[in-house]
C-alpha cells in the first residue's frame, strides 16, 4: 500500500506523540493504522507500524 507524504507525517506523529488534529486522528483509526484508547490516548496498529516502517 502507497501513502501520501501528509499521511506518512500522521503516522510519524503519532509514533512520536506529536498532537495532530481530530481529523487526521479520524483518519488514522478509520484506516486501521491506529487505536484510541478511552483516555484519549493513540497509538499506531501493527498495521500502520508496518506501513511506517516500509516508508
Amino acid at each position: 500500500m502507497t501513502i501520501t507524504s501528509d499521511q506518512r507525517r500522521i503516522l510519524r506523529d503519532i509514533d512520536t506523540t506529536t498532537p495532530i488534529t481530530e481529523s487526521e486522528t479520524g483518519w488514522a483509526v478509520n484506516a486501521g493504522y491506529a487505536v484510541l484508547a478511552e483516555d484519549g490516548d493513540i497509538d499506531l496498529t501493527s498495521e500502520g507500524r508496518a506501513l511506517l516502517d516500509a516508508s
